[in-house]
């Protein structure tokens, strides 16, 4: 693509040294990937800068190299009199808009709902994906489980937890455009608002499902955590808020001024859509929904009261997007859940087990107080400390679920550059007695799976929580290939009880 730099002002362009327009084969911020022709920009990290590796792009054959430092671009420049060399106000606002140029705006071509909130993002969306497609609007998912086109998962290595960088994710938009899909729904969280991954989106419609401290490592306090969440409505056309969230619907309420949709689960409440008389079952749930003072009776394959909260968010999302509730509730019933969200893994040597990956103290409340309605003899939850995450949260983690189960597990999910020890320690101070005979420690998640497997005997109910994503672990930098279902086919499979494998997902 040809560009001429000087002539897009949402570039935020301070100086170029070199030819300020360049035929563009490509963009990166990982030098090692630049080709022929492409734009390097030099992000800034926790660990890195990357204008340290400005050479290295320019040797694979960047010919456009972007960044906010001025005095080493400069230096770069006279280096390599032959390539374009800019200076932006940042760098990371310059990749998010260049990515929108190169990619054509085609974020504009489909609809894109953006997912935020501390519990159930993974989840909304994954509804949200659901329910649409089901209702003839082809729909894509991008998220902590993968990205996703209607037609299936994109073959993409994620370099971040949850949301892209920008380069690929207007790279994804335009593969889910070719696919023939017309919305994409995706988490947002505060980090990626923060570092301007989505910068330049007007999303069609923004979700909000709660907000409780979380990303404190990123943001520091809570208020800065907030303030980041509320800035993706002010990107947002439409908005579906959870009132019965006390953390920040009421804010988002008060500076949002285009079309709002609110749901909860207290019927007395003046929300838009509501859920009552709430039942479940082995194989779902079935309850009240009240809608403009109409009641529907709605049957969903689906488990637990959050996530009856869950799919009113996307019940909202299909409203704002014109659908009627008549044509909605036959959608509900084949409503699919992502993986690892209240996911139920049955007949496995006589137990059930279930995969929830609850990495906060109020999602693990809500999680056991929901699993301990089903049947079962004993209750085993294994629970981790996040190396990568809020280090004040792990005691918390103890706190919500001491004295709740029947056996604890503590392990470790993605220690980065910590010391599993160390993690692990840090979330035995939250037990009143770190010493019980029912508080077990595994120094990795896969020593924790086995161990939480090895104290488990028929009829048990056994609880993998925290947040092990996107199929491996983060250590000293690297990505170790790690699946929980696997270790637990292969412990079953090695056993007199080999069972028949069934997967319900809730």
């Amino acid at each position: 693509m040809y560009i001429h730099f000087n002539h897009n002002n949402q570039l935020s362009i301070k100086r170029i040294w070199g030819a300020p327009e360049q035929n563009i084969s490509g963009i990166y911020y990982d030098s090692r990937k630049s080709t022929p022709g492409s734009v390097f920009v030099c992000m800034s990290g926790e660990n890195h800068d990357g204008h340290m590796y400005m050479k290295e792009a320019i040797q694979n054959g960047a010919t456009v190299i972007a960044g906010d430092n001025a005095e080493r671009l400069k230096e770069g420049s006279q280096q390599y009199p032959g390539v374009t060399f800019i200076l932006t106000e940042n760098a990371r606002s310059f990749l998010a808009h260049i990515s929108i140029i190169f990619h054509e705006r085609v974020h504009e071509k489909i609809k894109t709902v953006g997912v935020t909130g501390t519990n159930g993002k993974t989840t909304v969306a994954a509804y949200v994906k659901s329910l649409m497609t089901n209702l003839g609007m082809l729909s894509g998912y991008i998220g902590t489980i993968g990205m996703f086109t209607s037609k299936g998962r994109i073959e993409f290595s994620q370099t971040t937890p949850t949301t892209p960088e920008s380069i690929d994710l207007h790279s994804i938009f335009n593969e889910m455009y070719l696919e023939g899909d017309q919305l994409a729904s995706m988490e947002v969280t505060s980090v990626v608002i923060e570092q301007k991954r989505v910068e330049g989106i007007n999303f069609d419609i923004a979700i909000h499902t709660n907000l409780t401290p979380e990303h404190l490592e990123f943001h520091q306090t809570f208020e800065n955590y907030r303030t980041a969440k509320l800035k993706l409505f002010h990107q947002a056309k439409q908005a579906v808020v959870n009132i019965d969230d006390e953390g920040m619907s009421a804010e988002i309420l008060d500076i949002f001024k285009g079309p709002v949709l609110t749901y909860s689960l207290d019927k007395n409440t003046e929300a838009d859509v509501k859920a009552n008389n709430i039942k479940m079952s082995a194989t779902g749930t079935v309850f009240e929904m009240v809608v403009d003072d109409e009641s529907y009776i709605v049957r969903a394959p689906i488990f637990g009261n959050y996530n009856v909260a869950n799919l009113l968010a996307a019940v909202c999302t299909a409203l704002h997007s014109g659908y009627t509730v008549q044509e909605i509730l036959p959608a509900i019933t084949m409503i699919e859940s992502p993986e690892g969200r209240l996911e139920v893994l049955q007949e496995y040597g006589n137990r059930n087990i279930i995969l929830d990956y609850a990495h906060t103290p109020p999602a693990l409340k809500n999680l056991i107080s929901e699993v301990k309605k089903m049947p079962h003899r004993r209750l085993i939850v294994m629970i981790a400390g996040i190396g990568i995450r809020d280090w004040e949260k792990m005691p918390q983690m103890a706190q919500a679920i001491e004295g709740e189960v029947d056996e604890i597990v503590v392990s470790v999910d993605h220690p980065g550059f910590h010391e599993p020890e160390d993690i692990i320690n840090k979330v035995l101070t939250g037990f009143k007695n770190p010493r019980a005979g029912n508080i077990h420690t595994a120094p990795t998640r896969h020593k924790g799976v086995l161990t939480a497997l090895e104290l488990s005997r028929e009829k048990d109910l056994i609880i993998f929580t925290s947040g092990c994503i996107n199929g491996a672990q983060l250590v000293k930098g690297e990505r170790v290939p790690h699946s929980d279902k696997d270790i637990i086919t292969n412990y079953f499979s090695s056993t007199k009880e080999a069972p028949s494998v069934e997967y319900v997902q809730g």
